[in-house]
């Protein structure tokens, strides 16, 4: 249950609470009352617990995990690379056709 106390509020921290109160409580600021002033600073106190918990338990953990691959210097972690793979050689009646192939299009009409 919520207990009425009053509280002072330094001025630049309620120059902010105002700024968000169109986003928070879809109110503008020049309408806000102390009372709305109180729900916007309490919503705002969630956002920033429930942002915090978050940061731990998913950015920090894959902090570390990737600060610890870089320190163990990534052993446990070799993959072999396969070797690309030959070109076959043409052969020699593939490259007769090819170059007849390749002479029909070296004609004026073909020209870019």
């Amino acid at each position: 249950m919520a207990i009425n106390t009053r509280i002072r509020v330094q001025p630049d921290i309620e120059v902010y609470l105002k700024s968000q109160s169109q986003r928070v409580l879809d109110i503008p600021p020049q309408q806000l009352s102390a009372a709305e002033l109180s729900t916007v600073a309490n919503r705002i106190i969630y956002e920033h617990k429930l942002a915090q918990s978050m940061m731990r338990q998913e950015f920090i953990p894959r902090l570390l995990g990737w600060l610890k691959g870089l320190v163990s210097g990534g052993s446990n972690k070799v993959v072999a690379m396969p070797q690309p793979a030959q070109p076959a050689l043409i052969e020699a009646e593939d490259q007769d056709f090819i170059s007849d192939f390749a002479a029909q299009f070296e004609g004026e009409d073909y020209a870019a």
